[in-house]
């Protein structure tokens, strides 16, 4: 026996638990909860643990609403219960009253189960009604389904026509007068009040239990009936959709029930279906949605869990059938699941988006769907996951670790689902919420309160990053090339180096977000493969300078990836060694001021002393404000990234007359000059002994042009 304080969030006992004590409570409150259809919130006064024998089990989650303070008592018998009432006759009308209150609120639970189970018959008879017109508009035969023929509305609970319900609900209305005149009257009277209130609750629990059983069986039941349901009637709905666009009325038809169409497509199963829904409409009702307490951790990640679950069964069900439901489509592209918590008006402007998506001609910028029917057909490896592990790794660390035997590993290799589920539930899992930007408090549906930015004006199309590319490589021309290698052993020629340009993959993650990243700079380990990068579809920030950040990131890595152990060696000169080495030396440097040096201090000191930050954050000075003439860059910063990362011709003719640039583009001309001279007589030495060049020498002749 004693007080116990408990924070906010505490779970005090766990549906489950043995009941071996009883607790008043003195201060605060707790939420009784299945994390179904039943919450509840038990009040100052309330004794925990009196509805129930001593023995027991709950039947509930007791979760404490906010810091609290108990009092607590051991409960092994009826007269344990009677000795704590005795016990605190100061209290006790309180107590009396608490617990009164707590049964009113059970046996609203009661009637509001009655109810649901009611709207739930009529509302799967209208919808049979439905289905059956819906099969004539598309001219097929209905199926019939006897669960729905024969399925009859439950009955009415015996507590909620009986003179128990009355007495409760007279005893909440007079609670004041019985507080006063009453309760106060004799310790026997509270006594009583909260023995009947234990008696009626344990009935009333077996009513509760059986009104919860009655629709989840008769959802059960009839899960196959609906799934069919809601795919004939997104069918039509589409095609009701197209006609409404071919004829121009300028309307976006509405979306309604998105939720129970994307889990008919999905077709899984109804206890997922009803645990994710619950999990919405959870989180729709949660007071503070970005809340960092353990429960909201919880229920974020049950959703993102059931999610990825939800978008893998939908995925491969999209890949049998070519008429997916436009909320299927949104689902894909933005993550959209439910009109409700997404809004009315950016449902429609997210149909609108699906809609009008178009793809990049070159296959290079799409969305995470149109990514994974890439690896499902075969075309390309799915990506490292979180700890830069690719496929084959991956599967030989599970050989390793005994997970799976060296014979599932093989059969693995090339299975595509297999590959599917790895690409989402690893890299797309983590990307996604990586691009959103707040790890805390990311989920993957698309949801209202995340949007701090008109919809208009946050989404990119595969179109405007394709834009954006071609901007920054129109600048930095060799930001995409790398080197590579060729052997001619017709022509004796071991090996000609020449330089190749490989362009990245850009997928779009279906997110509210405000990051890009870099994920790989290369598949497996040739170089000469594209680099995965990852970005929000719909985007918080600036468009074109995430872009460029994404793009400092990939040079950065693809000279450590080119470099290997030596990146940082100085006498092995390279974008990473000599930036690292700047940066590392710079109060030694006599070519910076004081002024340049404290500021390139504090600029360190901001990025946490990390070099790559530093150099990404100047790369995005040099190709928005040094390109266009205007100096933003000390002089060692601005030599080092036109040596590395030069400007294409057109610009350094702009810049050919600014004293800041000459003698940096005259050196750069000089070494230039140099290679140009040793490919020529290259190319005349090839030409010499064959008619054509090879491909190798004339992809290296138009580089050098550039």
């Amino acid at each position: 026996m004693g007080k116990v304080n408990i924070a906010k969030g505490h779970v005090l006992h766990r549906k489950g638990d043995r009941i071996e004590n009883i607790e008043i409570i003195l201060k605060g409150g707790v939420f009784i909860t299945d994390r179904g259809e039943i919450t509840l919130h038990a009040d100052q006064g309330t004794m925990l643990g009196a509805f129930r024998k001593a023995g027991d089990r709950y039947r509930y989650d007791y979760v404490a609403s906010g810091d609290s303070m108990l009092f607590v008592y051991d409960y092994r018998c009826e007269d344990d219960l009677i000795a704590t009432v005795t016990s605190n006759k100061a209290i006790a009308p309180v107590m009396a009253s608490a617990n009164m209150a707590l049964l009113n609120r059970f046996l609203d639970v009661l009637f509001s189960l009655y109810e649901n189970g009611c709207g739930l018959c009529s509302e799967l008879a209208a919808e049979y009604e439905d289905y059956r017109n819906i099969c004539a508009k598309l001219m097929f035969p209905p199926q019939r389904y006897e669960s729905i023929e024969s399925l009859l509305p439950p009955e009415k609970p015996a507590m909620l026509s009986s003179w128990q319900s009355d007495l409760c609900r007279s005893c909440l209305e007079q609670d004041a007068f019985l507080r006063k005149d009453y309760y106060t009257a004799d310790i026997n009277f509270c006594i009583g009040a909260i023995m009947q209130a234990a008696l009626l609750l344990q009935s009333m629990q077996q009513q509760i239990e059986q009104a919860q059983a009655y629709i989840q069986d008769t959802k059960a039941g009839t899960d196959e009936f609906v799934k069919e349901y809601y795919m004939q009637k997104a069918k039509l709905d589409n095609a009701n959709r197209r006609e409404a666009m071919e004829a121009g009325s300028g309307d976006l038809p509405s979306i309604q029930n998105a939720m129970n169409t994307i889990f008919a497509f999905a077709g899984i199963s109804s206890e997922i279906a009803e645990t994710f829904r619950r999990d919405i409409n959870e989180f729709m009702q949660a007071p503070n949605q970005r809340e960092k307490s353990a429960e909201m951790r919880q229920l974020r990640h049950d959703i993102a869990e059931n999610f990825y679950i939800i978008y893998e069964a939908a995925f491969y069900k999209s890949q049998e059938i070519t008429d997916i439901p436009a909320e299927v489509r949104m689902f894909f592209l933005f993550g959209f699941v439910d009109e409700n918590l997404a809004g009315t008006a950016n449902t429609a402007a997210l149909y609108k988006y699906a809609l009008l998506w178009e793809d990049d001609p070159n296959g290079r910028i799409m969305s995470v769907y149109d990514w994974l029917c890439k690896i499902y057909k075969g075309e390309v490896l799915p990506s490292k996951n979180e700890l830069d592990t690719d496929w084959p790794e991956y599967l030989k660390e599970q050989t390793r670790m005994a997970v799976m035997t060296q014979e599932q590993a093989d059969s693995l290799l090339d299975d595509r689902k297999a590959m599917v589920h790895f690409e989402l539930h690893s890299m797309i899992a983590t990307a996604n919420r990586i691009t959103h930007g707040s790890l805390y408090s990311f989920i993957p549906t698309f949801y209202a309160g995340e949007v701090v930015r008109p919809l208009e004006n946050s989404f990119v199309s595969p179109k405007m990053v394709s834009e954006a590319i071609d901007k920054i490589r129109e600048i930095d021309f060799g930001c995409f090339y790398r080197p590579a290698f060729a052997s001619y052993p017709e022509l004796q020629i071991n090996r000609f180096d020449y330089n190749v340009e490989v362009l990245p993959y850009i997928l779009l993650m279906p997110n509210f977000g405000s990051k890009g990243v870099l994920w790989q700079e290369i598949e497996g380990r040739k170089r000469t493969t594209p680099a995965h990068m990852v970005l929000s579809v719909f985007h918080a920030e600036d468009l074109e300078s995430t872009i460029v950040k994404m793009c400092a990131q990939f040079r950065w890595e693809m000279c450590k990836r080119i470099q290997g152990v030596h990146y940082s060696d100085i006498t092995d000169p390279s974008l990473t060694s000599e930036y690292g080495n700047y940066l590392q030396f710079y109060k030694q440097n006599h070519e910076l001021s004081g002024t340049k040096k404290d500021s390139l201090k504090l600029v360190l000191q901001q990025k946490h002393n990390n070099y790559k930050n530093v150099f990404v954050a100047d790369y995005e000075l040099y190709i928005k404000n040094e390109a266009a003439g205007l100096p933003r860059l000390n002089k060692v910063a601005r030599d080092i990234l036109f040596r590395y990362c030069t400007f294409s011709k057109k610009y350094r003719r702009a810049l050919a007359i600014n004293p800041q640039y000459q003698p940096v583009i005259e050196r750069w001309k000089v070494r230039r000059g140099a290679k140009q001279h040793v490919l020529d007589l290259f190319t005349r030495k090839i030409l010499s002994m064959t008619s054509s060049l090879p491909p190798e020498v004339a992809l290296e002749i138009e580089f050098m042009k550039l």
